[in-house]
């Protein structure tokens, strides 16, 4: 019988537990603890998105690619693809308009950089760092993230990057 009383005070009793926890917490900063929360990727964590390749940006304008990369060794309108080539030792720059289209980076390059991560032009590196293909063309391995994506055309003999594309889905 005596349990049962006891057990029957527990659940009648109300909660105190809620005091301390707000006793702990000043009026300044009640309600505002989750921000306070800050998730710190991973070192080698797989990129959520695509914002740069070799520092260049599908939001860059063609201030901000002089701005970044300098002169271009030389300017070359693309018939083809409806764009302005802006050539730089280690990447091609695609523009149409005033906005970037796509960023080009040959296998010369050695690496690409990834939003701020340098990487090896390595088929197995590059799989890793990226988080595997979304799919495989008959050209090369496809990385996307959202309406971005980077592709690395590979060599069918070598089984090598050929170059690395970065560009917009939906533009294309």
């Amino acid at each position: 019988m005596m349990k049962i009383l006891l057990l029957a005070a527990g659940l009648l009793t109300p909660f105190s537990g809620q005091d301390t926890v707000q006793q702990a917490v000043s009026p300044h900063t009640a309600g505002h603890v989750v921000r306070a929360v800050q998730t710190i990727p991973a070192k080698n964590a797989v990129p959520a998105d695509f914002h740069t390749l070799n520092g260049i940006s599908l939001d860059d304008t063609r201030a901000d690619v002089l701005k970044k990369l300098g002169k271009p060794l030389q300017v070359k309108e693309d018939t083809l693809l409806l764009s302005t080539e802006y050539q730089y030792p280690d990447v091609v720059v695609g523009m149409r308009g005033n906005m970037v289209s796509y960023v080009h980076v040959d296998p010369a390059a050695g690496r690409i950089k990834v939003n701020d991560q340098w990487l090896p032009l390595k088929r197995q590196t590059l799989d890793k760092a990226l988080g595997g293909s979304q799919f495989t063309a008959e050209d090369g391995e496809v990385y996307v993230r959202g309406q971005r994506a980077i592709k690395v055309f590979m060599d069918e003999a070598s089984d090598k990057p050929k170059y690395v594309e970065f560009f917009d889905e939906a533009e294309w």
